[in-house]
């Protein structure tokens, strides 16, 4: 599927004019807000591109880095002593995170030795599993030596191959008019491949129109500027360098990304390390939550145990209690009897009188009848 990139946040800018700097210094007076002109690159429909940078220490890459992701996440450091050159890969998300940028350490770097740059290599395909879908070599204007040749050589011929190609782009940096001047590029490249053999067999490895796969932009900073009107030009130059990259990337249509078998192997590795880590896990909580269910198990056995025995020890004593009450029963139902015939006596006594007195009644009545 076709990812083309999003137009970029604050508009405006473009690779295309030729005005001289005291035209452009007047534009970017002219109101715009330069604090909508670091946004960085976005991928729309919530798509996220894997983007990695590349090239000789000091060419530029961390500084072209920052500006993609549009933050300082990566330290940057133009000179031989650099700080990236003792690290391996660094990565970095654009605001929402539709691009992930990857800062390469060591490929192709002859001050370093193997095992950085199979650490850089084994990160690289860690972090990008499903492939890369943006080889942005990164090349400074200057004298090109063999040096850039053989870095951009080991990349694309020795480690990933020539089926990387169709991903590969260049972005020249510290390039001066030929940021804005669009129509001195091509002269200049066909320039620069006529005087140098390394160059040319650079421009052999973007195809036939190698115009089109390389953006030009001038390693602008903000926080040098000595006034607001340099800062705001400085914006300006930023801006136009994100166009120009943007406006490269279109080009990029319909191309999936380039996935090496190394990076198809780290996607699968790192999913049978993390399935085993969940069976791990599934394990682990299985044998905690068998344990409290034996813990649980236990106590309601000793709890139906002593519920037991005390159900026994309580009919024992309603056994006892019985026993104890037949006892006394028979040792006092003689004299209960006789107790009970006394006061059943007092209770029947005014019954047998009421009776005799009727009784009486009635028999003076025929004694009155007769005489």
């Amino acid at each position: 599927t076709h990812r083309s990139l999003a137009p970029l946040a604050g508009g405006g800018g473009g690779g295309g004019g030729g005005s001289g700097e005291a035209g452009e210094s007047e534009a970017a007076t002219g109101g715009s807000s330069p604090s909508s002109l670091t946004s960085g690159l976005r991928v729309p429909n919530r798509t996220q591109w894997t983007l990695m940078v590349f090239g000789k220490t000091g060419a530029g890459k961390s500084h072209l880095a920052n500006l993609l992701v549009g933050s300082n996440a990566f330290a940057s450091g133009d000179s031989l002593s650099s700080v990236t050159g003792t690290e391996s890969v660094r990565k970095a998300f654009n605001k929402d995170e539709s691009l992930m940028v990857l800062d390469t350490i060591g490929f192709g770097d002859t001050r370093l030795p193997p095992d950085t740059v199979v650490r850089s290599l084994r990160d690289t395909a860690l972090e990008a599993p499903g492939g890369i879908d943006i080889l942005l070599f990164i090349l400074k204007k200057e004298r090109v030596s063999t040096a850039e040749q053989e870095t951009l050589a080991y990349v694309t011929q020795d480690l990933f191959g020539k089926d990387c190609l169709p991903n590969l782009y260049m972005v020249v940096t510290h390039a001066g008019r030929l940021a804005k001047d669009v129509e001195h590029r091509e002269p200049w490249l066909k320039e620069q491949a006529a005087a140098s053999v390394p160059f040319a067999s650079m421009l052999e490895s973007l195809g036939p129109n190698p115009v089109q796969r390389i953006a030009f932009v001038e390693n602008s900073d903000p926080a040098e500027a000595e006034d607001e009107e340099d800062r705001v030009l400085s914006e300006r130059r930023r801006q136009r360098a994100l166009v120009d990259i943007r406006m490269l990337f279109e080009h990029h249509a319909g191309i999936p990304p380039f996935q090496h078998r190394i990076m198809e192997q780290a996607g699968e590795l790192k999913a049978v390390r993390l399935e085993e880590m969940r069976r791990e896990l599934r394990a682990r909580i299985e044998s905690e939550v068998r344990q409290e269910l034996d813990h649980d198990r236990g106590e309601l056995e000793a709890e139906r145990l002593q519920l037991r025995s005390e159900l026994g020890e309580l009919k024992e004593k309603e056994e006892k209690m019985q026993s104890r009450f037949e006892e006394e029963w028979d040792k006092m139902r003689s004299e209960f009897e006789n107790r009970a015939k006394e006061l059943a006596r007092g209770d029947i006594e005014p019954l047998a009188q009421e009776m005799v007195e009727a009784v009486e009644k009635k028999a003076k009545g025929r004694r009155c009848t007769v005489m």
